[in-house]
């Protein structure tokens, strides 16, 4: 029988951890940029691309029903690098807290996937944004994040200290 040992540096230990909270990063990101574009982040670009038309227009002068396509598809990216689940235990983690205990960047992120999922309201057929809201509703029923997703292993507290250091 042949024994081999692999030894990974710090460099690896940070890479695979990077990995691991990929999710939880991209919510905090799109978290984020969302924050910053209710509060008017970039105002020459939504005037310069504002079109007048008889279409109900959000801030960047499309429809709302192009505003859901893009988030379902930013959601659809997030949760596909999401592969240890921490950004689903993340939304689901800071939805167990009390808001007024929450900073702006953790409220962003919860407010990003909306109303969470009602009580018996079915997930299938609704995407990685129905997975954010399910998520989202286990918390704010105090459910069992940790024992919910398993392969994430980090708590809440770790994951949001995670997703500040990427943050600017």
């Amino acid at each position: 029988m042949t024994t081999t040992t692999v030894t990974i540096g710090a460099a690896g230990l940070a890479a695979g951890a990077a990995v691991a909270v990929a999710g939880a990063v991209g919510l905090g990101v799109a978290g984020l940029a969302a924050l910053l574009s209710r509060r008017g982040g970039n105002r020459k670009k939504q005037r310069k691309h504002h079109k007048k038309t008889k279409t109900t227009h959000t801030r960047y002068g499309r429809g709302d029903d192009d505003g859901q396509d893009n988030l379902e598809r930013m959601m659809e990216l997030i949760r596909r690098e999401d592969v240890t689940g921490c950004g689903l235990r993340l939304m689901c983690e800071l939805a167990k807290e009390d808001p007024g205990d929450l900073i702006g960047e953790e409220m962003a992120i919860l407010d990003l996937v909306g109303t969470p999922l009602s009580p018996g309201e079915d997930v299938r057929g609704l995407g990685a944004l129905g997975e954010y809201r399910e998520a989202k509703a286990i918390g704010l029923n105090q459910g069992s994040c940790g024992q919910t997703y398993l392969m994430c292993p980090l708590n809440g507290t770790q994951l949001m200290d995670t997703v500040m250091g990427f943050l600017p």
